[in-house]
């Protein structure tokens, strides 16, 4: 007790430190026993540090050794004073993690446990956190087998130092750091800057570069110094590497506006003094639409050719006379700079075949041609380069014709006769049946008024049927001509395809039509029975039954 008392008496008043509970200090390691630990922090005696109390993850400790305690209790009675390593670790940490909740810094943490259906717990240096799956984030698998051990950065979203309940995310991470990027990004899109970016889309409207994360547009009308179709040329393709201009940066907006062609001067500028109106010049055709054919003359300069001025004859599209990367030589008519168009034309710059045609093929002239086109009303054969003549499906043969295709096919030679030649509209007309007998001469030769004639039904009218007589005449069956009953429509008695017989009893020759009469022919042949009948009676009743006859109209 006496050496107590000295050594009281010994330190002086300043030497002797005040300490509070949850006070966090450092000490000096003095002695290590089995359960505990004595540590130097000041005190008039040593801090006791139960083994237990020390920090997650040190579990050994030497003297000398300098430790950062929490006081957790002071006996005043017998002057010990208890320490806990553990509690001022959680207490700094906590503090470092607070900070980081408050500011949104991001922490690192490491994958340790799954919460089967919900998440993961994250070790963030000695405290646990919770990361739910749904904010794990993008580009890390969802398998916890993988994420064992894994480190993460992730952002603190939810913080409770009462409860100790800390959520965390890496998918608000990830977005911080992208928005982070963003920043540095636009602030160094300044307008004219020239970058190099990586095409990540192309569509209807322009063509989407990635130049550094995020996606600037070039649009449509900023690829070429031309007007381009919808979507742009196909040399622009998905992972190509291409320089662009910047346009504007808006970071409100996130939009970001690059420029292809501003790489280079507008070559539309003084466009007439080069191609001036009536110039011959040469291009290739680059593309090819129904109205026309474009021709680029330089780079992002194209003139069209339209489809009137591809030949000298009609066209039905342009693709009959042009292909895309054909050259060709053409005649300015036309060039507008302030709306970036040149009208061209491919006719003018050769010479016109239609010139004197009506001397080269007069009336009534024997040619022969290829047939180049077969429509619904007639077929074209080319007479020469450029001059066509059209066969109207009226004048192919003398018999009928449902389409020209019955008679001509594309490709096939022909002779036919010139009926007409048109030089200012361009029109030459052909005759096939020209050059061919009429068979109605032939019918009329073999076939009169009294005829019995057989054939196949061929139309079946309110009105009437037509029975081919020839396989290029016709007759008719007039309803009132089909049968002695009264029918209120042909298709009652006849059917197309059906073989008939019936009698001619009426030609008009001017109008090329035949009447005929199955009633008729019925009527003269029971009248020749009937007087073949007559010829093996008697006179007397002869005379009788002729009498009859006559009363009833039969005789």
């Amino acid at each position: 007790m006496a050496e107590w008392i000295k050594m009281e008496e010994a330190l002086g008043e300043n030497d002797i430190r005040l300490f509070s509970r949850g006070d966090t200090v450092q000490g000096r390691v003095v002695h290590v026993t089995d359960n505990e630990i004595l540590v130097d922090i000041g005190y008039k005696s040593e801090a006791v540090l139960p083994k237990e109390e020390l920090a997650p993850g040190h579990d050994k400790v030497e003297p000398d050794q300098v430790l950062e305690v929490l006081i957790t209790y002071i006996d005043e009675e017998d002057g010990t004073v208890y320490i806990s390593e553990r509690q001022a670790f959680f207490a700094k940490k906590f503090a470092e993690l607070e900070h980081a909740y408050r500011t949104g810094s991001p922490v690192k943490g490491t994958v340790v446990a799954e919460v089967p259906g919900a998440g993961f717990q994250v070790d963030l240096g000695g405290i646990r956190a919770f990361l739910p799956a749904s904010h794990l984030g993008k580009g890390v698998s969802t398998k916890f087998e993988r994420l064992r051990g894994k480190a993460l950065d992730v952002k603190i979203i939810e913080f409770s130092r009462r409860t100790r309940n800390i959520v965390v995310s890496r998918k608000e991470w990830l977005k911080d750091l992208e928005e982070r990027k963003k920043d540095e990004l636009f602030a160094s899109l300044t307008p004219g800057k020239i970058i190099e970016g990586t095409i990540k889309s192309v569509v209807d409207f322009g063509i989407f570069v990635d130049v550094g994360g995020h996606d600037g547009l070039v649009h449509r009308t900023e690829i070429c110094w031309k007007d381009i179709p919808a979507p742009p040329p196909g040399k622009f393709r998905r992972g190509q590497r291409i320089k662009v201009m910047v346009l504007e940066a808006d970071r409100k907006e996130e939009r970001i506006s690059l420029s292809i062609k501003r790489l280079r001067p507008n070559p539309w500028e003084g466009i007439s003094q080069r191609y001036p109106v009536g110039a011959k010049v040469k291009g290739k055709v680059v593309s090819v639409t129904d109205f026309g054919a474009f021709v680029e003359l330089e780079e992002d300069v194209e003139g069209l050719v339209h489809i009137s001025e591809l030949s000298w004859t009609p066209v039905k599209h342009p693709k009959e006379v042009v292909q895309p990367g054909q050259e060709v030589e053409v005649v300015v008519l036309a060039v507008n700079e302030a709306e970036h168009r040149i009208s061209l034309s491919l006719r003018k710059a050769l010479p016109d075949p239609w010139e004197d045609v009506e001397h080269r093929y007069p009336k009534g002239a024997l040619v022969e041609g290829k047939v180049t086109n077969v429509t619904d009303f007639g077929a074209f054969v080319e007479l020469e380069p450029g001059i066509e003549g059209l066969i109207h499906v009226s004048e192919l043969s003398w018999e009928r014709v449902s389409h020209p295709k019955e008679v001509v096919q594309p490709g096939q030679m022909v002779r036919a006769m010139v009926l007409k030649v048109d030089s200012q509209n361009r029109r030459i007309s052909l005759s096939l049946k020209a050059l061919q007998q009429d068979p109605w001469e032939e019918f009329l030769e073999q076939y009169s008024v009294g005829s019995v004639v057989s054939g196949p039904v061929t139309q079946i009218k309110e009105f009437g049927a037509f029975v081919r007589i020839t396989p290029a005449v016709e007759g008719l069956i007039h309803v009132s001509e089909i049968s002695h009953e009264r029918i209120g429509h042909p298709s009652e008695v006849l059917r197309i395809g059906q073989e008939v017989t019936a009698k001619i009893i009426g030609i008009n020759e001017a109008k090329r039509q035949v009447r005929l009469s199955i009633k008729k022919l019925e009527e003269d042949v029971a009248q020749a029975e009937t007087e073949k009948f007559l010829a093996t009676q008697p006179v007397r009743e002869t005379i009788t039954l002729r009498e009859r006859l006559r009363e009833l109209g039969m005789g």
